[in-house]
Parts: structure tokens; sequence; C-alpha cells
């Protein structure tokens, strides 16, 4: 109690010392509620002397007191939360793996905008546009006496969200940079030039609108049509004739590739290799429209049915290839792009740009079209899948999707064992007399191979490592910084025959050999290593006893010793220990007491400590190795670390970690997005430490990586839950405003409503995350779901499942977070409440001093007033807009600015009135303004769509959102409200009135995230029956 009495004292006092602007006026004494209020007659209400002390409806003084601390406590919680999060959100950085190493770009652009694709072959053509991407210096012209030069494999470009069609040119030309004048690098042999086509939007926002989306894509397929006649019309083209064109989609240009199988216009076998990077496939990035939500679940659900049906022409020839730049992206959720519940992994895999060998550094999300490091990358990688010999231009899927995998993972993935040749060794095994290498030195197991400038002396060419039979914990791993290492596993065998002889039968192992990060004292990133990098990668490998089984022994070839540098280095050992330890500290363990442990090289030069419990996208964490104890001399290469996680399969290298704090953040069970839920879920941290070296990890929660990122995976719901205590709160004061006939202002109900029910509001946020998170719950939710679009069991076949409802949490620990956002909701709403109270006080003196010269109103009861003739013929004219032009979301944000001029009104009335009626005319109004704010705010996006149709002088009407029975009651309801009228109800009428509100206010929370444009018509629903509250209402004439 001491202590509880000493904070409270010092937050009393802190809060008393701030300037009088800063103090919430509602907290203080208000001339509406300056006594204390009681129920007299069932309908009305007396004001009761209190000696100059103010209390709230139905608290006496002490509980009065009670009430306004708590709520200034709450405030300031809030508002100071608010500001934290803001601010690591805005100005918060990234350090060591998480930091961007792209490298600039440099290209000669040329575009060629081809004019024959018109109204003949697409109704957008007025619209949109298509272009030819020419390389200057290298790709043909692309006419040639009014004939189009096309000599290559077709390749459509399609940009995302206010996207342009010139973010083509980087990929492009890295493309013919590689063909044309690095062609002895490709290994394909059907290799040849691509022809780039790019679709030119007007930067239209796809993410907002979804008929936006649906036309883009029906464009494109006439736009796919097109090209492919365009080839029948070169002369000059000697390859066959092109059936399919390869896709590459930036951001929400992937989702619309994925959308083009499923239209009536689509080509049947037009599309067979899509490429997308920071594309949302898994959910939504935003869902101010139900029509978004609509094409994302009939997309997927047909994507799903083709690939459960494995004789289906897309199970058997369309690869879908998820390129994510991870933490950097700032648009989107980098756990949004999963593809993994779409489709299988022999047709696709999301992957991590932190994984990919020669990139190994995050990309923010408008940089993933010009990184320099991962445009080399995907353009090899298109050269390397094409076929210029046949008419699909790609090669069959089964080599794509190996290639795909050898370009665009880490190799160390569980799936990616598949691709090496040491995996299967009846197909690879080759025949070797053993004479080839000679009286090698044998390893056992446990003895290790090191070879450095400080240890040069190699008896013989070969080091021969014995594989332990029958040993499931039994690992061979590799390591070295030569740029060339030469490996063979081999087993032994005997010719049958007159003449006994032993041979070896071995395969070489060099092509599966790994490029992973350098990490010296030098290095400070990963991506030093990376392509046009100061450092050379590392080589790698390691194969457990699954592979090693197969094998008798490991040979391995010695370099050459004049071509041995300073630094240069060759370890490899066969261990028969525990190399991966499970931890089984939970994220509560880490933060109360953190976990450290102490590793050795002693036995194996790498251990991977598996976090079984630590799985959660949404926790951050910060590791610190020691060097332990000092090392004074040289080490072969610096302790580093590589990141990782199974589903999706993300990679992440922490280089020179010696001494060091490093950032751990993982995309792995994040909210909203599918999970499997048999798969391995854990995080994994492997060391790779040098020989002789000891370090101390230590592993304790972030903060601040941990509040920075909660703002984008959680922006929509930032707009719901405001809504939500809105309607909650309105609720409240119509309780009260029925039962006292006064209607309390917001601030004073919401600070009712907090300290009466803030246990119960506590307790329900709480449960609600793990509730949502069973099966019953989910159940439960789904069927109390109005809309439905959002199936928590996608696959039940697979255990796929998803959690749309609340904040989508799956783990108890993050159970808490409701009420964090909870108190910043309330920060932000009396925030606002208070600026409006200032805005008054302004208005007020700038009227007092004459600047605004407003004379003052007094009230006089007569009959209710009604729609005169020209607010009628205005809201008429409003709707006719809504049926044939505008969409309704316009006609939305205009109600909501008549909305603010009659509370400007109000408060520009004279500065002495202070009656039950304009108290109750002004609380009223400010809170149908609060709730109309943040509703207009997720109808924004929509408005956004159309003024920028407007811009491109798209003159056609808005093909969506002309439900003018959408947004009619509104327009009355703020006509009315500019009239001066109050709604008054019956008994049944009042609860129904809370009903809907209380239901407003359930859905914005349960449901509000993923399907905010609901709300809209939450909201109108609520003004329909405030508008039908009217007929019981006096009006008020205003005179002066």
């Amino acid at each position: 109690m001491g202590l509880k009495r000493v904070l409270t004292g010092l937050v009393r006092r802190g809060y008393n010392s701030w300037p009088g602007l800063l103090k919430v006026p509602f907290l203080q004494n208000s001339s509406i509620f300056s006594g204390r209020i009681t129920r007299v007659d069932g309908n009305e209400t007396k004001i009761e002397d209190c000696k100059g002390n103010s209390t709230l409806i139905s608290l006496n003084q002490k509980q009065t007191r009670r009430c306004r601390y708590g709520m200034r406590l709450a405030f300031l919680t809030g508002i100071i939360l608010t500001m934290i999060v803001a601010y690591l959100t805005i100005f918060g950085t990234f350090y060591g793996a998480d930091s961007p190493r792209c490298q600039p770009v440099y290209m000669y652009p040329s575009y060629a905008r081809i004019d024959g694709f018109d109204l003949r072959f697409t109704p957008l053509a007025q619209k949109y546009h298509l272009y030819l991407y020419r390389e200057q210096g290298l790709d043909k012209d692309p006419m040639d006496n009014d004939t189009i030069q096309l000599d290559g494999i077709p390749v459509l470009f399609i940009p995302g969200n206010a996207g342009s069609f010139k973010q083509v040119r980087s990929i492009a030309a890295s493309a013919a940079e590689s063909f044309f004048t690095h062609t002895e690098d490709i290994e394909n042999s059907y290799k040849s030039n691509l022809d780039f086509f790019a679709a030119d939007f007007n930067e239209d926002f796809t993410a907002f609108h979804g008929r936006t989306m649906l036309d883009q894509a029906e464009y494109l397929n006439d736009a796919i049509s097109y090209i492919l006649s365009l080839y029948k019309e070169t002369n000059s083209y000697n390859a066959p004739l092109p059936s399919s064109v390869i896709i590459l989609g930036h951001s929400m240009g992937g989702v619309v590739a994925r959308i083009l199988p499923t239209l009536q216009n689509h080509i049947d076998g037009s599309i067979r290799s899509i490429i997308t990077l920071s594309s949302p496939h898994a959910a939504s990035p935003v869902t101010f429209d139900g029509d978004i939500l609509k094409i994302y679940q009939q997309t997927n659900d047909f994507w799903r049915n083709e690939f459960q049906n494995n004789s289906s022409f897309m199970s058997q020839n369309v690869s879908l290839i998820s390129v994510t730049g991870g933490v950097l992206d700032s648009t989107l959720p980098a756990d949004y792009t999963a593809v993994e519940d779409i489709v299988p992994l022999t047709n696709g895999f999301t992957t991590f740009t932190t994984a990919i060998p020669n990139v190994w550094t995050p990309i923010d999300h408008l940089a993933i079209v010009w990184c320099n490091q991962l445009r080399d990358v995907v353009s090899h990688l298109l050269l390397e899948t094409v076929n210029v010999n046949s008419s699909e231009k790609v090669l069959p899927l089964d080599q794509r999707m190996q290639i795909s995998r050898r370009f665009l993972l880490s190799g160390l993935e569980d799936f990616a064992v598949q691709d090496f040749r040491v995996t299967n060794a009846t197909k690879n095994l080759e025949k070797y007399e053993q004479q080839l290498f000679g009286d090698a030195e044998v390893k056992k197991s446990m003895e290790p191979f090191i070879l450095s400038t400080r240890d040069i002396e190699v008896s013989s060419k070969f080091t021969k490592f014995i594989l332990p039979k029958n040993e499931p914990k039994a690992f061979f791993s590799f390591m070295t910084s030569f740029p060339k290492a030469v490996i063979y596993f081999c087993r032994e065998n005997k010719m049958v025959g007159e003449n006994e002889e032993e041979y070896l039968e071995c395969v070489n192992a060099q092509a599966d050999i790994l490029q992973i990060p350098e990490s010296s004292k030098y290095t400070e990133y990963a991506g030093d290593s990376s392509i046009y990098g100061n450092s050379e990668p590392f080589k790698f490998f390691r194969f457990d006893s699954n592979i090693l089984s197969q094998y008798d022994f490991v040979l391995l070839e010695s370099p050459n010793m004049a071509e041995l540098a300073n630094d240069d280095f060759m370890i490899a050992s066969v261990t028969q220990v525990e190399n991966i330890l499970a931890v089984n500290d939970t994220p509560l363990d880490i933060l109360f007491f953190g976990f450290e442990i102490t590793l050795s090289s002693d036995d194996s030069f790498w251990h991977t400590l598996s976090f079984q419990n630590l799985w959660e996208s949404l926790i951050s964490y910060r590791i610190h190795v020691s060097i332990y104890p000092e090392v004074e001399k040289d080490l072969l290469f610096q302790p580093f670390i590589r990141q990782w996680n199974n589903d999706p399969a993300e990679s992440k290298w922490h280089v020179n970690v010696g001494h060091s704090d490093q950032d751990v953040f993982m995309h792995n069970v994040a909210p909203f997005i599918p999970l499997e839920e048999t798969h391995d879920k854990a995080l994994k941290l492997t060391l790779f430490l040098p020989p002789d070296c000891k370090v101390r990890l230590h592993v304790a929660f972030n903060w601040r990586m941990t509040l920075k990122m909660l703002f984008i995976r959680y922006r929509l719901t930032f707009l719901a839950l405001p809504i939500s205590l809105i309607s909650i709160t309105m609720a409240y004061q119509f309780f009260w405003y029925y039962k006292t006939s006064l209607f309390m202002d917001f601030g004073a109900a919401l600070s009712l409503l907090f300290y009466k029910h803030w246990l119960l509001g506590a307790v329900t946020l709480v449960v609600l995350s793990p509730l949502a998170n069973t099966d019953i719950g989910q159940k439960i939710f789904y069927t109390l779901d109005p809309i439905g679009f959002n199936r928590p069991f996608l696959t039940t076949d697979v255990h796929m499942r998803t959690n749309f409802y609340y904040l989508g949490i799956r783990s108890w620990f993050m159970s808490g977070l409701g009420i964090f956002f909870a108190f910043m909701t309330i920060g932000v709403l009396l925030l606002v409440f208070q600026l409006f109270q200032i805005l008054e006080k302004i208005l007020h003196i700038l009227k007092r001093v004459k600047l605004l010269p407003i004379p003052d109103v007094e009230f006089r009861h007569h009959k209710m007033v009604h729609l005169n003739l020209s607010r009628l013929f205005v809201s008429f004219l409003l709707l006719l807009a809504v049926i044939f032009y505008i969409p309704y979301q316009l006609a939305a944000a205009i109600c909501l600015l008549i909305q603010i001029g009659t509370c400007l009104r109000i408060a520009l009335m004279a500065e002495n009135v202070t009656s039950k009626e304009y108290s109750n005319l002004r609380n009223y109004n400010f809170s149908m303004f609060l709730l109309m704010a943040f509703v207009v705010a997720v109808d924004a996006p929509i408005i956004i769509v159309f003024l920028h149709n407007i811009a491109i002088k798209w003159e056609t009407p808005f093909r969506s959102h002309h439900n003018f029975m959408a947004i009619a009651p509104m327009i009355f309801l703020v006509g009315i409200n500019s009239q001066f009228n109050v709604p008054r109800y019956t008994k049944l009428d009042v609860t129904i009135t809370i009903g809907l509100l209380v239901y407003t206010g359930f859905f914005s929370l349960i449901y509000g995230t993923r399907n905010l444009y609901w709300t809209h018509h939450l909201c109108n629903i609520i003004c329909a029956w405030l508008l039908y509250g009217m007929r019981f209402t006096f009006g008020k004439e205003l005179i002066n």
C-alpha cells in the first residue's frame, strides 16, 4: 500500500504540473455534470447541488475522483504507448543481418509502346497500355520497316499497387547483359534472350479496389493473347512459336497473375512459370473493399483445387515462386508472401532474400525490383529455365523447380536435399579405380581435418573419412574458404569374374557444395560476400546419416598449397555427437530470465539450438555472443550464426558475432496467416565455431524490435479497435440518455465505462486470443460471421488452418496484446476528444475578440424540424450521383464534412449556453462525428481509387460501389442532424439501439481487422435506426 501511495502521489503531481491545455477537459469540472444527477419520475432529471464538487452519473464524489484519476492514467498510458510505437515504427533502424546492403544498378532503358493493342483486342485499351522493353546497345530495335522485331522468349512484367511499367528495366537489363555479354556463364543449352513486355496500369491502386484488380487481370489475359499473336507476325523468328508467357509480378501484380487462370478470357496453357516479388499471396494486405476479399477467396480456392488434383494441367505444369525481402519490407508483412497453403512444394515455395546465395540481404518493398544482387539472380534464373526449342518456352516443371531451388534457397532446407547428387547414390554413382586416389590419409570418426597457414603439412593428396555404420547421429561436415573443393562420396565394390578386382563407386559432390557468407574480422554484414561484394563466400555442406548410410567413406582432395592465402582454411570431420540441442524455454522464460549456454568446437565446428517454444513472429529477441575465454591468437574464421526456421524456409546469416549483439526477428507463425500445424515451427540457431574456440550465447527479449514491428502487422487493427470502442461507448451514452434524459459527453461516458467495467474488459481482451485459436472458438466465430469470407479450416486433410479472428494470435504469451492496443485506442480517442474541446475554446476566443462575427443563438421549442426542400434536393442529388457515377464511399466522406460543419455550428453558439438540450445536442453530434470519421477512414482508399481514375481521364462510371442503400440513411441522418435534432426512443427502441451499437463493437473487435469494409454497412444501419428515432424528437429553432 505504501508503494502504491507513493506512485499515486508522483503521478498526480506530474499531471497537475502540466500546462492547462494538456489536461483533459472532461477529467475536470464539466458544466453539464456540475452536480449529482439522480432519477426523478422515470423520465426527468434533477440536478442536486454538491457544493461545487462535480460527480459523474451513479457515482459519489470519492468514486468520481477515482474514476477521473483512472482515466487520466489510462489516457497518459495510451498516449505514451502510441508515441513509443510511432517513434520506433518511423525512426527505428535495423542493424546487422537486418540492415540493407543492396548495390546500385545501371542500365540504358528504352520502352516501345505497342499501339496496335487497341480497342479491337481489349475494351480497356483506353485506360491501360502495353510496352516492350529494349536495352539500348544489346537488344534489337523494336521496329524495323514498321514490323515489330521479336527474337526472344516472352516475359510479361506486372507492376504492383501504384507501380510503374518502368520498374521492369532493372531485371530486363540484367537479363540482356547476361545473355549478350556473359552467355558462357549460362549452363542452359536451350537458352535464349528474353523479350520483356510490361503492362502500364497508370499506377492504379490495385490493393484498394477489387474491381480494378479484375480489370487488370482481364486486360492481361487479352495482352497475353496479343503478345503470342505478335510472334506469328515476326518473319525472323526461327524457333517454334511460343504458346506461353513467363510471368514476373511485383507486389499486387503477383496476385493479379494468379487471378489470370480463373477468368473466362484466359488461354489454356498460356502461363506455366510465375515468379513474384513481395506479393501478398496468403492474405490481402488491406480489407477496405469486400470485392478484394471475395477475389482472394475465389482465387485461392481455385488454385488449391487445381493442385489437389494431381492430373490437372496446373499440377503438372505450373510453378509459382514467391520471393520476399523480409523484415525491411515496410509496405506489407513478409509473412503475407507465403504460398505453402496454396501450392505444394513440387510446384512452388516461398524464399527470403536473406537466404538466397550471393544476395544475403533483406530488401525493401520497392528495392526488390532493382536490387543489383537480386536482379542478377532472378534474370539468371529466367535464362536457366527457358527452352527455346519448345513451344512452351520453359523447361519441364521438375527441372524448373530443381533449378529454382538451387538459385533461390540456401540449400540447407530439408526439401532442398532432394536435389543433391549424393542424395541419390544409385543414379549418380560412377566407377573409379582405387589407384586414382593413391594412399589417402585416413580420418576416423571424431578426428577432424584442419588445413590452414598454421598447419600446411599434408601427407597425401586425398584424405579419407571413414563413415560409421548404423549410427543415427552421424554427420559429415565440411567448410572451406578456398574457391574450389573436390569431394567424393564412395563405397567399395568388387568386380565379379575370374579375377575379382576391387573398385570404387563414387559420387563427385563438387556440385553439391553450398556457398555461405564469409565471416572474418573484416566482414560486418552477410551481404559483404554477395555479388559485387568485397569478400568471397565460404563453401560448406553437411550430410546426416540418412545420406551417409549409402556410402563407406568420403574422399577429400587437398588444395594446391601454392594457392593458399593467409586467411584460407579447410576443415572437415565426421561426428557422432548430438549437434542439435532442443531448448524448451518459453518466451516467458526468456523475458524474465533469458537463456544462456556455452558451446565449444571441440567435438564439432557447428551446433544447432532448436528453441521448441519460440515460434511467434510477433516477438523479437536479442542474442549476445562472447568468445570465452578471450582468445589471444587469431581464429581461422570468426564465429557466425545461421538463424532459420522450416516453414516458411527463412534463413538469415549473422556474421562476425564475437562480442556483439544481434537482433533476431523471424517470419514463422504470424497473425492471420495459414499454418500447417504438424510442421516443425521452432526457431533454430546454428552456430559455426572455429577450432579451439568456446563461446557463451545469451538470448534475451528485444522490446525495441518487438514494438517496432507491431504496426506493420496490425495497421488495420488500429482502425477496427477505435470503431469498436466508439460503438460500445455510444451504447453506454444511449443507455444513460434513456435513463436520465442526459446525453453524456464522450469522455465522461468512456471514463465511466472504464471505471465500472475495466476488469471485465481486461479479462475479455486476454481470453479472446486463446479462445479464437481453439477449434470450438473458431467454429463459433465462423458461425456468427455475417460475411463468411474467412474460413479458419482451409484444408483439414493436411492440418492447414488459420486464425482470422480478433488479433490472430496463436500463443498465450501474447494474449495481453489486446490490452496494450486498448490503452493506445483509449489514448487516441481521448486525444481527439480533447482537441475538439480545445477547438471549441479557440472558436469562442476568436468570437469574443470579433474575429468571427457570428451572432449568439438561443433555443426555442417548436415542432420537429424536418429536412427542408433545399436539403432534401441536395440529398437526392447525392443519391443520384452514387447510383450513376461516384462510389458511395465518396458520399460518406461528404456526409462527414456535413457532420463536421454541424459540430462547428454547435460550437459557435453562445458561450453561455449550458442547458441540458444544448449539451445533448453537442455530445450526440460529436459522438456521431467520431464514429463517422473512422468509418470514412476505412472508405478512404476507395475514394483514392476513384479520384485517381478521374485524374487519368478514365471517364466511364466507376464500376463498383453504387449501392445507394449503403449510404442513403447516412445522408438523411446528417441532414437531420444539421437542423439540430437529437433522436429519442421508447424502451424497446433504445434496447435495439444499444444492441446495434454493441454488435458493431463486437464485430469490429472480432472480425474488424480482416473485414474492415463491413464496418461501413454497420454504421449505415445505425444511421438508419437513429433516423428512425428522430420521429420522437422535438426540434430546436435557432433565433438571433
